[in-house]
């Protein structure tokens, strides 16, 4: 599957993007404010507003960006002639290195997940939760296609789709609750993660 292109975004707008992920992952998302965003930044609250209406905006724009990076990274993989099994753990190699590379914007989704319509104010905000959650169901489907394939050809056994789905990708998303970068770490140990998790997954699967 091909990637999509998407409009190029301004440099300024990606760092106050990663500024944002890294505040409210810290802060929590209730607490942090634009004020501290810039802080960190080092920059206006100004500089903030240019790009972003509201905290509220920012905050969808940072989920919407942490769906955009993993989306492209999986759906290189798939190869519509490959078996489903191979096709999913390929899946789960591309989704758990970009999750553990853009770690902050995923902790992110982590605290807003399920609640983030009961904080909207605004239509413009109301708008993105809903791309937010049009983005959520499009990725799951990249994962549920191979699933429901993979059953129909006798390669996983027959179970209930919906509860296979939500707990393969529970599994596959844990390293956001565990995982910490640490400086001692063992070279490589993102993609150890990547390749035992998605050993995990198609064995329990099949």
């Amino acid at each position: 599957m091909k990637d999509q292109m998407a409009p190029v975004m301004s440099a300024s707008k990606s760092e106050i993007l990663d500024a944002a992920a890294v505040v409210f992952m810290d802060l929590g998302v209730d607490v942090a404010s634009i004020d501290d965003i810039a802080r960190h930044l080092g920059s206006t609250k100004g500089r903030i507003y240019h790009h972003f209406a509201s905290k509220g905006v920012l905050l969808s724009e940072v989920c919407l960006r942490a769906a955009d990076f993993t989306y492209r990274k999986v759906a290189l993989v798939i190869d519509p002639d490959a078996a489903p099994d191979k096709n999913l753990r390929n899946m789960i190699l591309a989704h758990v290195p970009e999750v553990l590379r853009t770690l902050p914007y995923h902790k992110v989704i982590r605290q807003t997940y399920p609640g983030i319509n009961q904080k909207s104010t605004t239509q413009v905000e109301r708008d993105l939760h809903q791309r937010i959650h049009a983005e959520r169901d499009r990725y799951e489907g990249l994962f549920r296609a191979e699933l429901r394939r993979g059953m129909t050809d006798g390669i996983f056994r027959q179970q209930n789709e919906t509860i296979a789905l939500h707990g393969m990708l529970l599994l596959v998303n844990a390293p956001v609750i565990w995982y910490t970068p640490r400086a001692d770490e063992p070279e490589g140990f993102a993609l150890e993660i990547a390749r035992q998790t998605a050993d995990m997954a198609v064995r329990a699967l099949s």
